[in-house]
């Protein structure tokens, strides 16, 4: 009862939080996260038909274990899944806060929840927001000394989002500067435990590093700019928590000077978190720049250290001399929530309609291409014209479906066949023209096409003569 007299304000925002996007989910159809989000819904949703889905890198394995239930109940339910994580990720920010003496603990969940990237990305059935609660859930642990289980937690981050495994080795530095190295043989507990269950289906060992599917390659993914994501500040935390950010960065220097002498658990705490925040921003960014490691300049990626940032955040508002007063403190502490949710809603104008694409695949009329195909093949690009087929992507035997990477080219269709083709996958990872299906013997027998402004997405049905 004490621990929760303590945190009685942060389980407050905890459950004004859920309320708040509990609201949302259920007035809103759209998601984001686009084609992933439906791909990874699809993995989880016949994870237990298909149980190798368990162990697939591409739908992630720790992802798949949690959110099969929820997938039961729709993508709603995955998303609902993904609120909880992010509301989870606030509550351990603000617990690790209080636990390095930041007396706006109870602040990190508003900061974490509607942080800009957080507060869109989390209406989804994207990877990150459960990477998020892992990641934050693992350096809780760590401040309160139970290095053990903090470092079980951390194990099983690969196995969420695969480019983490750049913080084992921080990871590593802090439980040797902390006289715990004896844990360090726990992060490889995940590692270990996922190469057993899915040695049967890969039979290799080593299958979570050998059965890498990313290709860098793929037309998909890309270049650009250096400082891509530092541009991009405004959809990941904008202006109150980038200030707050920069302030408590410029402060840490002081205390390490003031300290030099013996290094404080709280600053080897807070060295840390900014490693990992650091680490995280510069590979993103450096990828991004070469054009290496399968990236796709996505923001959303950075759904995964937002906790941290709110948590390393609250630093910058450790000056008794400013925040002293109590009073000072509560109109603080009320101007920043409402800061943080009128620039999350300004900046996302909930609810918002579900996008062009999904709009017009919902058109697509499923009993008559059934009625067409006749028990012939069907072959498809976009992930969600699984969901409006009640198409099961596992299934190449008796309903036979055909998904985006279960079929190598429009040869592959034969006599009867449908080919789904859409004007942004099909186009883009398939690299299907409409002239080439012109060109192929092809029959058109439904076409469905929307427009908003200068954007338009198309999709067409073909039947192979």
């Amino acid at each position: 009862m004490n621990v929760l007299r303590e945190n009685t304000i942060t389980l407050v925002l905890a459950l004004l939080s859920a309320i708040y996007f509990g609201y949302y989910l259920s007035v809103m159809n759209w998601t984001s996260g686009g084609g992933d989000t439906y791909t990874h819904f699809l993995f989880a949703k016949y994870a237990f038909q298909h149980p190798e889905n368990f162990v697939n890198h591409w739908g992630k394995p720790f992802f798949t274990l949690f959110a099969a239930p929820f997938a039961q109940l729709g993508i709603k339910g995955v998303e609902a899944m993904n609120i909880a994580c992010g509301i989870l990720s606030g509550i351990f920010a603000a617990l690790t806060a209080k636990k390095l003496g930041y007396q706006f603990h109870f602040l990190a969940v508003v900061f974490t929840v509607f942080a800009p990237v957080m507060y869109n990305g989390i209406f989804s059935s994207l990877t990150e927001p459960i990477a998020a609660l892992l990641l934050i859930a693992g350096v809780y642990f760590y401040s309160i000394k139970n290095f053990r289980l903090g470092s079980i937690i951390l194990s099983f981050l690969i196995l969420c989002r695969t480019e983490i495994f750049i913080f084992y080795p921080l990871f590593l530095v802090f439980l040797w500067g902390s006289k715990s190295l004896k844990s360090a043989p726990y992060l490889a507990f995940g590692f270990v435990l996922y190469s057993f269950i899915g040695w049967p289906f890969y039979d290799d060992l080593l299958w979570i590093i050998t059965k890498q599917p990313y290709n860098p390659t793929s037309s998909s993914y890309g270049s650009g700019d250096f400082w891509h994501y530092a541009d991009s500040y405004d959809q990941l935390i904008h202006q109150l928590l980038s200030v707050l950010l920069l302030v408590s960065i410029l402060k840490l220097p002081f205390d390490l000077y003031s300290k030099r002498k013996q290094i404080s658990e709280v600053l080897k705490l807070e060295l840390l978190v900014l490693a990992l925040v650091v680490s995280y921003f510069f590979a993103h960014s450096f990828v991004w720049w070469l054009g290496a490691g399968a990236s796709a300049g996505l923001v959303r990626v950075f759904m995964v250290i937002i906790p941290l940032i709110a948590l390393f955040s609250l630093k910058a508002l450790q000056w008794d001399k400013v925040f002293g007063n109590k009073w000072v403190q509560g109109v603080f502490s009320v101007a920043a929530i409402v800061v943080m949710v009128c620039v999350a809603e300004h900046k996302y104008d909930f609810p918002v309609d579900e996008d062009l694409e999904i709009l017009t695949i919902r058109k697509i009329d499923k009993e008559a291409l059934d009625k067409e195909r006749a028990g012939n093949d069907l072959f498809y690009y976009h992930p969600f014209a699984a969901i409006q087929l009640d198409a099961n992507p596992n299934d190449t035997l008796e309903k036979r479906f055909y998904f985006n990477g279960g079929f190598k080219s429009i040869t592959d269709v034969k006599q009867g066949d449908i080919y789904l083709w859409d004007s942004h996958f099909a186009a883009s990872e398939g690299d299907v023209s409409l002239a080439l299906i012109d060109s192929s013997g092809f029959e058109l027998i439904q076409e469905h096409a929307s427009s908003w402004e200068d954007h338009s997405y198309t999709v067409k049905a073909f039947r192979k003569l």
